[in-house]
């Protein structure tokens, strides 16, 4: 007969054995993972993928792929156990200062973010000469992309769109640092003090700071607005 302990062996070494299939199994993956082509494949969809859904108003399959291609990439350097702390920690510290950019006017952080990033891909493995060249063809594709979502169909970052005044400051939009005045030109008022040559005139019950052209006016003198300079109100007496 069998005993209890030979039961509790066999299923020990039964559990093991699978164990080891499951480790093997995890093995072969991580090795098919990190190939060049794959891993071309994946950094180049990586990439790509984040770059149009910086460019893009909502989240979208680009953006989730991306994140999704982001995953299996470390993922498959650390089932066949080559992926190093300085990588793991160099691309969390480039994806912190990238979002912390986007809060940030300017540019410093979203450079060393990206540089981050960019030396924790080609520190993951052990071969950094093969992962610095499937970077750079990466880099090719993406710099193409950019050119053609920017200067093809002209896309903007919205995120930056929320944070940062990209209205138009001109007048032909309607905007003006102070009182645009310049419909007065040619408008008959009255002095409401003397203009030494300053002083200010009642233009429609409405008092104005306005300076003569040259000559001293007394109050109550009717005048005429000649020039207008911004807040500069010019005017001469009829």
């Amino acid at each position: 007969m069998t005993s209890g302990y030979e039961y509790i062996f066999a299923y020990f070494q039964s559990n093991l054995n699978l164990g080891i299939v499951s480790s093997q199994s995890m093995s072969s993956i991580g090795e098919f993972i990190t190939t060049p082509l794959v891993t071309l494949i994946l950094t180049c969809i990586i990439f790509l993928g984040a770059l149009y859904q910086l460019y893009s108003e909502r989240i979208n399959f680009a953006g989730i792929l991306s994140f999704i291609c982001t995953l299996i990439f470390f993922i498959g350097y650390v089932l066949i156990d080559e992926i190093s702390l300085i990588s793991v920690l160099l691309f969390g510290i480039g994806a912190l200062l990238v979002i912390i950019e986007l809060f940030v006017i300017g540019a410093v952080l979203g450079i060393l973010g990206f540089i981050a990033i960019i030396g924790s891909f080609v520190l993951v493995g052990e071969n950094i000469l093969t992962m610095g060249m499937i970077i750079a063809v990466a880099l090719i594709l993406t710099t193409i992309e950019w050119v053609i979502l920017v200067k093809g169909f002209n896309r903007k970052i919205p995120f930056f769109d929320k944070v940062i005044l990209r209205d138009s400051t001109n007048k032909e939009s309607g905007y003006t640092s102070h009182d645009d005045r310049s419909h007065l030109i040619g408008k008959l008022c009255t002095t409401y003090t003397a203009l030494r040559p300053s002083g200010i005139i009642l233009v429609d019950d409405e008092r104005i700071d306005a300076v003569s052209d040259g000559s001293f006016i007394q109050k109550d003198k009717q005048v005429k607005i000649v020039q207008v300079e911004g807040t500069r109100v010019v005017v001469r007496e009829i």
